[in-house]
């Protein structure tokens, strides 16, 4: 075993590991040989953790050294699609025919449990979405703050675990559509009744824009946010309309910080577990809907059963921020 976050053997490909670390000098024990890794390598590194995690870096490294780009989570993170999207045009930017080092620490959002699980999600498609491709990523999980659920979540989505012990396989970890899988197996309908309650065919989509931009509005949301959401509903009320089956509902449900937004049909549902997770081709037709949704929400699931479920969170502005830990 090793106990600096490399990978052990040959580096090729997308090396992924979860970090669980329990205090700030185990976090320290492995990020900062890590990124000195980087340096003596020439390999380009970008890290994204806490705060307090990246002043400790800061002092440690002195002046940002060349090849280093350092971030808060705040500053760099955003939703979960928006954070991929954002990735791959960095490593596309900076790999250059050689191999580059991240360390992320993902924002959870506790207490929104579908905002956990789409960033598990997120967690578990990066091996897909980097697979084959000159990255090792580092992902740090606060053993101390974060719930046992998420931990779990770590080990299910990392090939590879960090600790302070050294460096091993994860004995639990999932291919990641059999865990997009798993996780939408426990997405539930929201608690009560929904504030709003729409059946619609083609010729309703305007009405039922106007209809979710209203609500989004009255429950605070800034206009511009406002229409995103709008935007994200109507991809996927076309969608539920033109390949899947009458009746068709909308219902919008008003949670303590955020708006609720399920659209539903009778079809045979959206079975590609990983639909709008990876960004489409440019030449191909159509797949473009879930993308989009998932760039414009801050959460989305998907249920299927007896027809297709499609729920979208945005959170209204003023509460809760997303947090990695206490």
């Amino acid at each position: 075993m090793q106990s600096d976050g490399e990978a052990s053997g040959p580096v090729n490909g997308f090396v992924h590991q979860a970090l669980i670390y329990r205090s700030d000098q185990e976090f320290m024990d492995v990020a900062l040989p890590f990124v000195e890794g980087g340096i003596d390598s020439s390999e380009p590194t970008l890290v994204a953790v806490q705060e307090r995690h990246l002043e400790n870096l800061r002092t440690a490294l002195g002046p940002t050294p060349a090849g280093v780009t350092l971030y808060a989570v705040e500053q760099w993170y955003e939703n979960s699609a928006r954070t991929r999207e954002k990735l791959s045009r960095w490593v596309a930017e900076h790999t250059d025919g050689g191999r580059v080092r991240l360390i992320g620490e993902p924002p959870w959002a506790l207490g929104h449990e579908a905002q956990v699980r789409d960033w598990a999600r997120y967690e578990s498609v990066l091996n897909v979405a980097f697979a084959g491709r000159p990255v090792t990523f580092l992902c740090p999980y606060d053993g101390q703050a974060l719930p046992q659920e998420v931990i779990g979540h770590a080990h299910s989505t990392h090939p590879e675990i960090v600790d302070s012990l050294g460096t091993f396989e994860s004995g639990t970890y999932e291919d990641p559509a059999e865990f997009c899988r798993r996780l939408d197996s426990v997405v539930k309908r929201p608690g009560g009744e929904p504030s709003v309650e729409i059946g619609f065919g083609l010729d309703d989509l305007p009405a039922m824009r106007r209809s979710i931009g209203s609500f989004a509005v009255s429950a605070g949301m800034r206009r511009s946010r406002a229409d995103e959401l709008v935007l994200a509903v109507n991809e996927i009320a076309t969608n539920a309309v033109i390949h899947g089956r009458a009746p068709a509902t909308v219902r919008i449900w008003r949670a303590d910080d955020e708006v609720i937004v399920e659209v539903s049909d009778t079809g045979d549902g959206i079975r590609d577990v990983l639909a709008g997770q990876l960004t489409p081709s440019t030449t191909g037709l159509g797949g473009r809907g879930v993308w989009l949704t998932r760039l414009l929400c801050d959460a989305v699931e998907v249920r299927n059963g007896t027809g297709c479920t499609v729920s979208m969170h945005t959170l209204t502005p003023g509460l809760g921020s997303p947090v990695t830990s206490a």
